[in-house]
């Protein structure tokens, strides 16, 4: 892959995550063992290691605020506007 071509994919992650922290979408995250919880997802770190939830819905009640290990997910889908 050339220099230009990941300087446009590396571009366009960083974009992603931009308009996460200023939207903070509603997100479905998929664990592991089939666990499913939701939240207003705020932020990640640099290398996504950890996330920021806010009201995270889970099996064992709500959580005003969370960080959830990126290890720890399967997948995370939101819809952005």
């Amino acid at each position: 892959m050339s220099d230009k071509s990941q300087e446009i994919l590396r571009d366009r992650y960083l974009h992603l995550w931009l308009q996460v922290v200023k939207t903070q979408p509603d997100s479905t995250i998929h664990l592991h063992s089939n666990t499913v919880v939701k939240g207003k997802l705020c932020a990640t770190d640099s290398e996504n290691n950890r996330f920021r939830v806010d009201r995270l819905e889970s099996p064992l009640g709500v959580y005003e605020k969370a960080v959830i290990r990126g290890t720890d997910i399967n997948w995370i889908e939101w819809f952005l506007s």
